[in-house]
């Protein structure tokens, strides 16, 4: 994935910065992505990492082909709950390609 992610606050402060694969994920949101992906509530390295490139992907396609900066979280039309920032409502995303 080509793409980087910045989250910041309202003071324009940056919470996040990077690879979209490298969010904090509710450790929550994985398990339940891969039970409805691999039926394991235990899941190994392996699934985890495909259970958060699935949740990253679903997330970031409303994205495909717009540019995107100092967007309100809070507007987005996907969800956003997996993503482990506090408050993540009130930020703010961009994304480079």
């Amino acid at each position: 994935m080509k793409l980087k992610i910045i989250i910041t606050n309202q003071n324009k402060d940056i919470i996040f910065k990077g690879n979209p694969l490298n969010l904090p994920i509710k450790y929550l949101d994985i398990k339940k992505k891969s039970v409805e992906l691999f039926d394991d509530e235990e899941p190994c390295i392996i699934h985890q990492s495909y259970a958060i490139q699935k949740l990253v992907d679903g997330f970031l396609n409303q994205f495909k082909g717009v540019e995107v900066s100092e967007l309100s979280i809070n507007d987005l039309t996907e969800s956003y709950s997996f993503i482990d920032i506090e408050n993540i409502k009130d930020m703010y995303i961009t994304i480079k390609r």
